[in-house]
């Protein structure tokens, strides 16, 4: 930790809001023997950098801040006394020589901890804080990956094994943070084929998997964007269809460095589906017969329809759904005989299907 460019501290935690799972401030350790650490809002954090995190206040200022203070007790575990072992003709005595005498009774207690210098609703990360499954404790905190863009943790480094390996769980499969730890809700099994983090600059992750994209790839993918931020990468553009989606995903997990995958492609079968429906709700095209063909966000109408009204609403319809890059409008004007003789008779013209 650095204060104008002079060290001033070490990382101890993070605080989290434990509803939107942001962080909010940082808990910085200072001295040797005697230490005080001191919760500082991450408003006051610049940039980070090579595992330095520069703050944007002096030194002396950090006497201003709160401190924190973890404050350890035990307590009488709630309705104790209604446990039949605990109960008094449970005791044990014994005839001394002048009187009675008796043990005095166990009272079952729980230790608690009680956190100063952080607000309610809040609750602390740290090297080292449990991570616990189903079947019992999985791990110890390492280190946490935060999103810049919005402070939000996305996922919890855990440190497990006699030989450390890491792996990487993300935050929305943790049920519960709280003093004792983190909750997870899964088996052990699950957690242990979770992908390991493994210390990679971004930039080689990027051109390794854009290497692998463009080499090996049996798909046109070449509407893909690719992104890496601290492991994860997100996936963008456009593919065919779900199994090329598919395809893009797995080979990003394969390659070394990437923690996580966000797969935000979008896919021609899917925006098919969507303006076909589209044309099928809305009134001035729901009955005509329309084709919908799509390559990479290019939608390509085809098909005879009944007037130029029904045409240029049917292109209309397919501008407004998501995703589309643009309509090649190769519909036909062309009424149908239905349509011949209905008109006429519409506009005041004897019926032609009345007998005569």
């Amino acid at each position: 930790m650095r204060c104008e460019g002079e060290t001033c501290g070490k990382l101890h935690k993070v605080v989290m809001d434990s509803h939107t799972q942001r962080v909010t401030d940082l808990i910085v350790e200072r001295g040797f023997l005697q230490k005080t650490d001191r919760v500082i809002p991450v408003s006051v954090v610049g940039r980070t950098d090579e595992g330095w995190i520069d703050l944007s206040i002096a030194k002396d200022e950090f006497e201003r801040y709160p401190e924190y203070e973890e404050v350890k007790f035990t307590q009488p575990v709630s309705g104790w006394e209604d446990e039949e072992q605990y109960k008094a003709r449970n005791r044990v005595c014994w005839h001394g020589r002048y009187r009675l005498v008796c043990r005095e009774p166990v009272v079952p207690r729980v230790e608690r901890k009680l956190e100063e210098g952080i607000g309610e609703g809040q609750e602390t990360l740290g090297t080292g804080t449990p991570v616990l499954s189903r079947e019992g404790t999985f791990g110890k905190v390492d280190h946490v990956l935060v999103n810049p863009a919005n402070g939000k943790i996305t996922h919890l480094v855990v440190r497990r094994g006699i030989i450390s390996y890491y792996p990487v769980i993300p935050m929305d499969m943790v049920k519960e943070i709280s003093a004792d730890g983190v909750y997870v809700d899964e088996a052990e099994e699950t957690l242990e084929n979770l992908p390991l983090y493994r210390q990679r600059d971004d930039v080689d992750t990027l051109l390794e998997l854009q290497d692998r994209l463009e080499e090996a790839s049996p798909f046109d993918l070449s509407d893909v964007q690719v992104e890496v931020d601290d492991g994860v990468v997100t996936l963008t553009g456009r593919v065919r269809d779900i199994a090329v989606k598919r395809y893009v995903e797995a080979a990003a997990r394969e390659v070394d460095g990437v923690i996580d995958v966000k797969n935000m492609l979008g896919t021609d079968t899917v925006l098919v589906a969507r303006v076909v429906t589209a044309l099928a709700e809305d009134p001035r095209t729901d009955l005509a017969s329309i084709d919908v063909i799509s390559e990479q966000g290019v939608v390509t109408l085809k098909g005879r329809v009944d007037s130029a009204e029904i045409k240029a609403a049917a292109e209309e319809v397919a501008y407004r759904q998501a995703g589309v890059i643009s309509v090649v409008n190769a519909l036909e004007v062309e009424a149908d005989d239905v349509t011949e003789l209905i008109s006429p008779w519409l506009l005041g013209a004897t019926n032609p299907f009345r007998e005569p």
